[in-house]
């Protein structure tokens, strides 16, 4: 974003003012897909779904 910051281009300050609208419009698509994404992305999460081998044979099995 930083360098096409508009204060950056004196001479074309259209495009760069267009380019970073593209930018932060991009932006807030990704951040909108993560915020809204079915699964959460943060540590905890992703720790407490995650199974080690014999964990998962547990919940898959029992104790056969």
């Amino acid at each position: 974003m930083k360098q096409w910051h508009p204060d950056k281009h004196k001479d074309d300050t259209q495009k760069a003012t267009q380019i970073s609208m593209q930018i932060n419009e991009a932006y807030q698509i990704i951040m909108d897909y993560c915020t809204n994404y079915e699964y959460p992305f943060d540590e905890e999460s992703i720790k407490k779904k995650t199974y080690s081998p014999s964990e998962w044979w547990h919940d898959k099995f029992g104790n056969r």
